[in-house]
């Protein structure tokens, strides 16, 4: 009779492991989620961990200021030349910047890293775990992936963005892979946020996308940057209507409003910005000289975002007579340009194969007034045409010549028929860049697209149609 029973109590605990461990396995086989940072200028740092570790960002302070301001005008008067005072502001600036640069192979010049690394999944860094409900940005995305796929199913991708997109690849493969590892998943969710666009279109050109179910470029330079090809091309230039629109947007809501206001029905503002604007075309090249090209032009990332019809002349802008001494950049220039030409058709391979793809680009804040491509719809940091993967969009503050209907916002600022996936691309009008709140309708719009079994258009769910808008909370409603 005991061995009867042992044998009865011997198959229960059998079955009872068994059912666990296919339990276990069902959950540990959640897909995974990394999320791919943007552009960071605060998170690098020179000689990390040494005695000399400081910040890449040059210090900036009054007495800094004012002692160039001094110099430049001791300058000016002992050489009775102004451009003593241009020089001494250049001068300062570069110092601030000089960290970023890289060397003319496009290799940094500093031994620079990120402040922090995230090897682990997110819920070993308390960044992530103590997360307050208005955390935003990458951070907001990571909390919103971790209440949504779990910590231990949750990844952050941090980087030194300056560097060679191809490069960053290998970092992110490796991730990927532990996120596979760890999950017992044989596929990973991305959801890469603004320069994370790019660094993701390289880990695709160099590893492929097999390993990817869901992928969502959000707020993304998948398509490059505007504000990179006319910097690069020469095309630095302040215009009345873009700085008029910065300055609007930067008093909207404040007691500056009013004075705003006046400043454009008196047409003091046009004023005033026609003469900024005389002065940075007086100063762009000094400018572009002292300035962008040592600290920004050699950088690689860069030339992935350059537009590829505008390539040529950025490269000529930059480097002509030079071609030699830049050749190992030039070299890397060439091969993230032939990445983005190819970009398009290796999306369109890896959706019909099975990856689930959705962009989400945010419109309606001015863009910063430095280029002349600055008066188109963005979201105060990139341009939502470029976002959203070749969407037709209006002006700032103005309208396109249509009428709404399928693919056409409410407001007529958008057309997204031009897409490469028009009915995977959503438009949210008012939310800032990367607007991911914890616990927001927004978050819960990119949860919705990452966790969905089946790849989901812009009519699968009312709550989140094509065209939206956000409130202050970052909670979104449809535009009507």
């Amino acid at each position: 009779m005991k061995k009867v029973i042992s044998v009865f109590l011997a198959v229960i605990i059998a079955v009872l492991t068994s059912v666990s461990v296919y339990g276990a396995a069902e959950e540990d086989s959640a897909i995974p989620t990394v999320v791919v940072s943007g552009m960071n200028f605060a998170g690098l740092v020179i000689d990390k961990g040494t005695e000399n570790e400081r910040s890449t960002l040059g210090e900036i302070n009054a007495g800094g200021i004012i002692k160039a301001l001094v110099l430049g005008i001791v300058k000016t008067a002992v050489f009775m030349d102004a451009d003593g005072f241009v020089m001494s502001v250049f001068d300062y600036a570069s110092d601030i910047l000089k960290g970023y640069s890289c060397d003319e192979d496009g290799i940094s010049v500093y031994n620079v890293s990120t402040d922090n690394s995230y090897p682990l999944s997110a819920g070993n860094y308390e960044r992530f775990t103590e997360a307050q409900p208005t955390a935003f940005a990458e951070d907001g995305v990571v909390a919103s992936c971790m209440e949504q796929f779990g910590s231990d199913h949750t990844y952050f991708y941090y980087y030194d963005w300056r560097l060679d997109p191809r490069d960053i690849a290998d970092g992110l493969n490796d991730m990927v892979n532990l996120a596979m590892e760890e999950a017992n998943s044989d596929k990973v969710n991305i959801i890469c946020c603004s320069m994370g666009g790019v660094e993701t279109v390289a880990y695709m050109t160099e590893y492929g996308t097999d390993k990817i179910n869901s992928c969502v470029f959000l707020c993304s330079t998948v398509y490059g940057a505007y504000v990179v090809s006319d910097i690069l091309t020469g095309n630095i230039e302040l215009t009345n209507d873009a700085a008029m629109n910065f300055l609007n947007g930067l008093a909207k809501g404040t007691d500056l409003e009013g004075l705003m206001k006046f400043a454009e029905i008196t047409k003091i503002g046009d004023l005033l910005c026609s003469i900024v604007g005389n002065v940075v075309d007086d100063l762009k090249e000094g400018a572009f000289e002292n300035v962008l090209k040592p600290n920004f032009a050699t950088m690689p990332v860069l030339w992935a975002l350059v537009q590829t019809d505008e390539y040529e002349a950025a490269k000529k802008y930059c480097f002509e007579g030079e071609e030699e001494k830049y050749a190992k950049l030039l070299e890397r220039a060439e091969a993230l340009q032939e990445m983005m030409r190819k970009r398009d058709e290796m999306l369109e391979k890896a959706v019909n194969n099975g990856m689930k793809i959705a962009f989400v680009a945010n419109y309606n804040s001015p863009l910063v007034p430095v280029y002349p491509r600055a008066t188109t719809q963005g979201d105060g940091i990139l341009e939502t045409a470029l976002m959203a993967g070749g969407a037709t969009v209006s002006e700032h503050g103005k309208t396109l010549d249509t009428e709404p209907g399928k693919y056409v916002s409410a407001d007529k600022m958008i057309d997204a028929s031009t897409c490469l996936y028009p009915d995977y691309t959503w438009f949210v009008k008012d939310a800032p860049h990367i607007a991911c709140q914890l616990d927001s309708t927004y978050s819960d719009f990119i949860m919705y697209i990452l966790s969905s079994e089946t790849q989901v258009s812009v009519t699968s769910n009312p709550l989140y149609p094509q065209f939206m808008y956000a409130d202050e909370g970052q909670n979104v409603y449809e535009l009507k």
